[in-house]
């Protein structure tokens, strides 16, 4: 790996402070060095962030030279929510949402996930390789350099490891860095219809202990709501995943307010995701906590639902994230 030497640039944005703190307050912070100014890169970390006066002082005779030409760098963007392996499109849907069909609606008629999920099981790891490498090229040309990659368009055993296996082929071909999450509970799958704690317990017996023997994911998710995964299915799947080493996150509170950002909040979630119907008890359950509120508003805006309040939550303390 190459030492850089990043010079010439106009203005440097940077996060200043810890990056335990949230809040409003905190996350008006934003520093800004203004140019010349310079970077220095070792080993991929790192090394010097400052004026390029400053710089002279710090031996980078070991780096190669880039020339910024005045522009502005700031740290690559973050999408730390992604269903990234998938098969299949759902166009159709679109005419049904224009027509104002509900997403449970879709869902509930087998499209949404379900018809998602027939895509992908009957894909190639070829196929769905070359898909999502084309998606994270488009992410990386908007400068995008984390993606969190969720699995869960499977659904059984067979299926969730080949779109884990997949992200681990990406990331080891693509320059983008991936952190993988099982997301096996996505929906109740056909063959456990009516039988939906039948088929969290099978994710725990069956499904995640080779996820976790084979190092395919560092996190697991569930779509907690209304007509999906109830609160106690939600504690059976996350508990396992807490005992087996996976840290857990949840989708809360999208279609309906569920209370489940209250409930990521008690099991310790990374981040609750969507809180488009989350309430005030919630919020307040968030800030106290050091569970991540993640808005998702492009999917408010396919669904033609209201934005999560996210300045609600900032002025509440969550930490937000969108």
């Amino acid at each position: 790996m190459s030492n850089l030497y990043l010079y010439n640039i106009g203005q440097i944005v940077t996060r200043p402070g810890s990056t335990a703190q949230h809040g409003a307050e905190a996350m008006r912070q934003i520093g800004v060095i203004e140019g010349p100014a310079a970077i220095i890169v070792r080993q991929g970390k790192i090394a010097f962030v400052g004026t390029m006066q400053e710089a002279e002082q710090v031996d980078h005779t070991d780096c190669v030279a880039y020339d910024a030409q005045g522009g502005c760098v700031l740290p690559g963007f973050v999408d730390s929510h992604t269903h990234l392996i998938f098969g299949g499109y759902r166009e159709d849907e679109f005419q049904w949402r224009l027509a104002g069909d509900s997403y449970m609606s879709i869902m509930e008629r087998g499209g949404g996930i379900a018809n998602t999920m027939k895509a992908t099981r009957s894909a190639t790891a070829e196929e769905l390789t070359q898909r999502a490498s084309a998606h994270l090229d488009a992410m990386l040309s908007m400068g995008v350099t984390t993606v969190e990659a969720k699995s869960g368009y499977g659904m059984e055993l067979d299926t969730e490891i080949k779109q884990l296996e997949v992200i681990r082929t990406l990331q080891e071909q693509h320059p983008i860095d991936l952190y993988p999450t099982f997301m096996g509970a996505h929906d109740t799958p056909p063959e456990y219809k009516g039988r939906s704690t039948d088929f969290i317990h099978y994710l725990c017996d069956t499904v995640m202990p080779v996820v976790v023997e084979r190092g395919l994911a560092e996190c697991c998710d569930i779509f907690t709501e209304k007509g999906v995964f109830d609160h106690e299915q939600t504690r059976i799947l996350l508990t396992r995943a807490k005992e087996l080493g996976l840290k857990v996150k949840m989708h809360a509170d999208e279609i309906v307010s569920f209370g489940g950002a209250e409930l990521a909040a008690e099991l310790g979630c990374l981040s609750a995701d969507h809180l488009l119907q989350i309430s005030d008890k919630g919020i307040q359950a968030l800030a106290q906590s050091d569970t991540v509120a993640t808005c998702l508003p492009c999917t408010a805006f396919s669904l033609g639902e209201e934005y999560a309040p996210a300045r609600r939550m900032i002025d509440a303390g969550c930490a937000v994230a969108v």
